[in-house]
């Protein structure tokens, strides 16, 4: 089964063409396995004539109703990645530092064969590109680990996602309840944009805690208002 790209976008042609369209797909040669997910007329036509070789599929307005869109876009058990706009790099530790990946597409076909080895749905890199943190880990880890929202492999199981703000969180504890594991490759990593990052609004923070409390180990408040979770490694 071939591997498809997803890539939401809204009104940032400037930054896709500068960061995940440069930097990754015409650098490791991915165009024909990429669909962009567009939300207005406007963007369809201005992303349409500055990347004709991509295609394109109209998506519902808002990101939490893409996300749930591209589960119903492609066939049930399709693997996908999902990609933010804003992705500059993608590295390996290599050593005590950081390289570029050879090649985007084996490391996403290797994510999906380990996913498929030990039964997971889900699979996703280090969220934070520092070898200096990096090179402690475990090069795979398979318990309750934060997958991040901005480039991640899975297995499309159509799982319907809720909290807006929390949509990566929601979506590892989801696939993580489905399977009782989920795939981290802990040595590669990618560098987005952090400060796009940012939480919709804080009730969905309460939201999340109310409905995923045990799979919290720690609510961790940060000085630019937004929250993120240590999540448990192991519930019994």
């Amino acid at each position: 089964m071939p591997i498809f790209i997803a890539i939401p976008t809204y009104d940032r042609l400037n930054v896709f063409r500068k960061k995940t369209y440069n930097k990754i797909i015409k650098q490791y040669n991915l165009e024909k396995y990429v669909t962009l997910f567009i939300q207005s007329d406007k963007d369809a036509t201005e992303y349409k004539e500055a990347f004709p070789e991509l295609k394109q599929v109209r998506s519902p307005k808002g990101y939490l109703n893409t996300l749930n869109f591209i589960g119903t876009h492609y066939p049930l058990n399709a693997k996908v990645v999902k990609m933010d706009d804003d992705i500059t790099q993608i590295k390996k530790l290599q050593g005590n530092k950081l390289v570029d990946v050879n090649s985007a597409y084996d490391l996403f076909n290797k994510t999906f064969g380990i996913m498929s080895n030990v039964g997971a749905n889900i699979g996703g890199y280090y969220p934070i590109p520092t070898a200096s943190y990096m090179e402690g880990r475990k090069p795979i880890t398979t318990d309750l680990r934060f997958i991040v929202g901005s480039m991640y492999c899975f297995v499309n199981k159509r799982i319907k996602l809720k909290i807006d703000g929390k949509s990566d969180y929601e979506l590892t504890i989801e696939y993580y309840k489905r399977d009782g594991k989920v795939v981290r490759l802990n040595h590669y990593s990618f560098r987005y944009d952090y400060s796009d990052n940012t939480e919709k609004s804080g009730k969905d923070t309460q939201i999340f805690i109310n409905k995923y409390e045990e799979y919290i180990s720690k609510v961790v408040k940060h000085k630019n208002g937004t929250t993120s979770f240590v999540l448990r490694k192991s519930i019994d």
